[in-house]
């Protein structure tokens, strides 16, 4: 079930990012194309944790591998023996049945702006500077959060929530029922206010080609 998730998963995150992806060897990856990270391969089964990461260790170009999992220790090892650097060894996957999602309205002083399409963006602004954003792409019946963000100046104030209401409502009505992110250990904490659940952990890890 995690592999089914991942799939649909990865399908609105480069839908967000405007990215593309390909099927290599049977592997998930896909194509960031940046200075830091060239390729992200992606795990849809964590059996498949320690050959990936001997072809993300050998490869040429700096590449990332992320790996859902219900073990997470154990793929830390294979990750860490195959000579890969965890990055990120504790982010979350989540979803959330979108019916019902929390939409806060915006505390005194700041506005939403909402852009539509399929992918939607949001950005809650104060005197016209950006104090939160983020996106969501839709595909299908599944919506995919991207990039939520709070500038420093504007933490804890709600709007974090702010933002994920007002996504989640412009993507019920594009007709997604679910929603799907990798969170951050820091953003976790929102997620679960809301409503979301955990699928699995996340453990994300590179290799040591410099750029």
């Amino acid at each position: 079930m995690i592999g089914e998730l991942v799939e649909r998963w990865h399908r609105g995150w480069i839908a967000a990012d405007g990215l593309t992806s390909e099927r290599r060897d049977g592997y998930l990856v896909v194509h960031v194309d940046r200075p830091h990270r060239r390729y992200e391969w992606i795990a849809t089964d964590d059996a498949e944790t320690a050959e990936m990461a001997r072809i993300v260790a050998a490869s040429a170009e700096p590449n990332w591998l992320s790996v859902p999992t219900l073990a997470p220790r154990k793929v830390i090892a294979e990750l860490e023996a195959a000579g890969l650097v965890v990055a990120r060894p504790d982010e979350t996957f989540m979803r959330r049945a979108l019916a019902g999602h929390p939409a806060p309205e915006p505390p005194a002083g700041y506005a939403v702006e909402v852009t539509e399409g399929p992918v939607i963006g949001v950005r809650v602004l104060a005197d016209g500077e950006v104090a939160a954003s983020g996106f969501m792409a839709v595909v299908g019946r599944d919506a995919v959060a991207h990039r939520i963000e709070t500038s420093e100046a504007h933490r804890r104030r709600g709007l974090g929530s702010v933002v994920m209401g007002a996504l989640v409502g412009e993507a019920v009505r594009a007709g997604a029922e679910t929603g799907l992110l990798f969170a951050s250990t820091d953003g976790v904490h929102l997620y679960v206010r809301l409503g979301w659940e955990k699928i699995s952990d996340l453990v994300v890890a590179q290799n040591t080609v410099s750029p």
